[in-house]
């Protein structure tokens, strides 16, 4: 276990609903009731439920309309699962960084939000002289320990997939971290809810696309790096 990132937590409470993708009504432990920003486009609905425990923290600009951000929600096994994406970029950012831990290696030059085409990827890092496009992507859905990405359907991953085929194709590297936040034995693509996602993950795999499923944990607001996770084959669907 490594320590990659630490997120404030100021308060506990119930989630009560969400009125849309970006707003949740929390209760918290005092009494009080809050409005909450959500920093995460997915459906969440196993985190996001009434009733359930999360955990929010004060938002660092005093003068934006919603003064909480939410950071957490707790899983059946009671795990405390990170599903504000606005970290992944932190979190992932300091993987690559620690040449130990990072699937990449050492690396020489590290570049976030880099444009290709119409899109923007993560991160464009050069090794060796040869360049490594980079999608990071965040897990919070598992079921019997399999991870599985993505909870509702995604054009903008499918999109991805296709463009770091076309840059292998090319001849740079390309890669997907994913940064999964619940315990899990294994990983796959959802392909009840997006089996486009599923198929260009495959095809991706098959182009040489490396993909890298990185197995991580919240604990009382440290983001922990805990090994890796295994990929389960097309056939196993």
């Amino acid at each position: 276990m490594k320590e990659l990132y630490k997120i404030q937590i100021d308060e506990e409470g119930v989630f009560l609903e969400r009125p849309n993708r970006f707003i949740a009504h929390v209760r918290l432990d005092d009494g009080s009731e809050e409005v909450v920003h959500v920093h995460d486009s997915g459906r969440i609905k196993e985190l996001l439920y009434e009733g359930n425990r999360v955990k929010i923290r004060r938002a660092s600009n005093p003068n934006r309309k919603t003064k909480w951000d939410l950071i957490s929600g707790r899983a059946s096994d009671g795990e405390d699962i990170l599903i504000n994406s606005s970290f992944h970029r932190y979190i992932s950012e300091n993987l690559l960084n620690d040449f130990e831990i990072s699937p990449i290696g050492k690396i020489d030059k590290l570049k976030a939000e880099v444009k290709y085409g119409k899109s923007r990827l993560d991160y464009l890092l050069e090794k060796d002289g040869k360049k490594i496009w980079v999608e990071v992507k965040g897990v919070s859905l598992a079921e019997d320990r399999v991870a599985m990405f993505p909870d509702a359907p995604s054009e903008r991953a499918v999109k991805h997939l296709k463009e770091l085929i076309e840059l292998k194709e090319s001849g740079d590297r390309a890669a997907v971290i994913l940064l999964v936040f619940r315990s899990s034995d294994i990983f796959r693509p959802r392909y009840e809810t997006d089996p486009k996602f599923n198929e260009y993950f495959y095809k991706a795999i098959s182009a040489g696309v490396e993909i890298y499923p990185i197995q991580l944990s919240l604990d009382n607001g440290t983001i922990n790096y805990r090994g890796t996770v295994e990929i389960m084959n097309k056939t196993e669907n």
